[in-house]
Formats: C-alpha cells, sequence, structure tokens
C-alpha cells in the first residue's frame, strides 16, 4: 500500500478526490452489510470492533510505522478522547443495525449533523448561516420522523444507540480538530500515522480491559452480564473473520481515502457526499441481500423521501456555511 498524491491516467486531481469520496462511500456501506453480518452471526459486538480497530491500526502502522513522538501521540488527552468516540461510534452503529436495515442504519446515524451543529454552537460559540440551521434541522426533523416509526419492542435499543453514535460523531470530530499532534500533521502518511496510534493504544487499552472483568466474572468477584463476552467469544472464528476484512481493508481503506480526497476537493464537499450514504448504502445491501449475506424484510419505499429530504439538508448546510 502506497499513499499517491496523483493517479496516472487523464483525470486531474479534482476528479480524483471525487472519486474517493465515492470509493469512502461505497466502503461505508459494505461496512454496513459487515455490520448486519456480524450481529446475524451472534458475534459480541465490543470484542468485534475492538479486533476490527487493532487490525486496522496494526495494518495501516505497518507502512507508516510508528515515528517519532509515538508515545506523546499516544499519551495526549485528545487521543482517548477521539479513541473512545471512534469505539463509540463504530460499536453504536454495529448495534443499531442490528436491528434495523444497512439503509435505515445509515439514515438514522446523519442525527449527529444537527448534534455537532448544535454543540459547536454551544461549547465554541460557532454561529452557522441561518441556512445551515434550517438544514440542520431538516436532517434532525427526518431521522426524528423515522425514530419514531420503529417498533415498541425494540425503540429503547434503536434510540440508544442512534444517540450514542451521533454524539460520538460530534465529539470525534472536535477533538480531532484541536489534537495538537494531527493539527501539526500535514502530509497525508503522516495524519494517518497519528490516526493509527491513536487507534492503537485505546484498542488495545479496551481490549485488556475487557479481559481484566472477564477475569473477575470468571473468579466470581462480579456478576455475568451480557455486556461483557464469554471466553468463546475471543476466539469465535465470524468475529476473527469479519474483523480480518473490516479492520484490514474496510477501515485500513476508509482511512486512507478521507484523508486523501479531503486534500482535493476539501472537507465541506466531503462532508456534502455523506449526504449520499443512506442511498449508496440501499444500494449495496440489495445485491448483499440477493446473494444471501443478510436478510432483509420488505424495502419501505418511505425511506426515499426521507433519504432526498437529508441530502437537501446537508446540501443547504455546505451552501449556507459557503457563502456565509
Amino acid at each position: 500500500m502506497s499513499f499517491p498524491s496523483t493517479m496516472a491516467g487523464s483525470m486531474d486531481s479534482k476528479t480524483i478526490g471525487w472519486v474517493e469520496a465515492g470509493l469512502f462511500s461505497l466502503l461505508i456501506a459494505i461496512l454496513s452489510v459487515a455490520y448486519t453480518m456480524a450481529a446475524a452471526l451472534g458475534v459480541h459486538t465490543a470484542v468485534f470492533i475492538l479486533y476490527s480497530l487493532l487490525i486496522s491500526a496494526a495494518t495501516l502502522l505497518a507502512f507508516t510505522g510508528f515515528g517519532q513522538n509515538a508515545r506523546a501521540i499516544m499519551l495526549a488527552r485528545e487521543s482517548w478522547i477521539v479513541g473512545v468516540g471512534n469505539i463509540v461510534v463504530e460499536g453504536g452503529y454495529a448495534s443499531l443495525l442490528g436491528f434495523v436495515t444497512p439503509a435505515e442504519g445509515s439514515l438514522m446515524i446523519r442525527l449527529s449533523i444537527p448534534i455537532t451543529i448544535l454543540t459547536g454552537f454551544i461549547v465554541y460559540g460557532r454561529r452557522p448561516a441561518w441556512l445551515a440551521w434550517v438544514g440542520a434541522a431538516l436532517v434532525g426533523a427526518v431521522v426524528a420522523n423515522l425514530l419514531s416509526h420503529v417498533e415498541p419492542g425494540i425503540a429503547a435499543p434503536v434510540i440508544a444507540s442512534a444517540f450514542a453514535c451521533a454524539l460520538a460523531v460530534g465529539i470525534r470530530a472536535f477533538a480531532s480538530e484541536f489534537h495538537k499532534w494531527n493539527r501539526a500533521a500535514v502530509t497525508i502518511p503522516e495524519k494517518i500515522r497519528v490516526t493509527a496510534l491513536v487507534t492503537l493504544v485505546t484498542a488495545l487499552t479496551g481490549l485488556l480491559t475487557i479481559g481484566a472483568l472477564m477475569a473477575a466474572v470468571q473468579l466470581h468477584v462480579l456478576p455475568q452480564t451480557p455486556l461483557l463476552p464469554k471466553p468463546e467469544a475471543l476466539i469465535h472464528p465470524p468475529t476473527i473473520l469479519l474483523a480480518l476484512f473490516v479492520g484490514g481493508a474496510l477501515f485500513t481503506g476508509m482511512t486512507y481515502l478521507s484523508f486523501s480526497c479531503v486534500l482535493k476537493i476539501k472537507s465541506e464537499n466531503f462532508i456534502a457526499t455523506s449526504a449520499f450514504m443512506p442511498v449508496v448504502t440501499l444500494l449495496v445491501q440489495i445485491p448483499a441481500a440477493a446473494l444471501g449475506l443478510i436478510n432483509l424484510p420488505p424495502f419501505d419505499w418511505r425511506l426515499l423521501p426521507a433519504m432526498l429530504a437529508a441530502i437537501i439538508g446537508v446540501l443547504m448546510i455546505i451552501w449556507g456555511n459557503r457563502h456565509a
């Protein structure tokens, strides 16, 4: 794996950036299908996510190396906020897809958009354009309406997972923005190295913590709880195989593509592409179901207007902030 700044052929840098943004959305859609498969295979979410993050960090560091200041980066307060945020985001999303379809889950976590804008206004005094507020309200209304139609029996875990994932997205974004070492990193490999180090130390700490709690349960110091995996979950073959695919391929590819395309098409355009992720996820989940990889209920066509409204809301935010 290399980190090219240009691509052979006739496409210019900006065109390549849009292609990379599209590929990022595709990987997110495939990730949604993988999470749905994991839930169906009885994979323990915490073990699966931590394994995936650890494999991704190791894969990235194999190419970038630990470099200088690795210890300082891993011990920085912002690193732990970002790292824990990563775990909560992926864990919350994986948990959510145990109850709803990938397309629905992808739309539900757009709740992160109004939450992040509101957090920036309250905590950091940022004042988005009025059109951005309208767009955020539209996205929030779409998600709220979707959540209100969830079956009562699963409403509590679905809402909790969606809110946890959305809130963690915002917290992680601000922590990354103010991370000293992330701000100092200029090149793509350097930014990837910082991300990999943050992911490595937090995922490893998470696994060690789970191991210690599992030992306490085995020694009857703590009671057994479904939140903690049983020992067999650590060597569950589907968990390991899916984690190798998600961590080694999807997370690694997503990390590179996100940094690379931002340099070419700028952050606001990359963020705008997130509005299309539910649609891309829908297009991926249909063939995945046809191949028998996942089981899906009949498609609810009411999702299409909701997806369109979310796209309009995000584009309003981008347009409003650009002309503020």
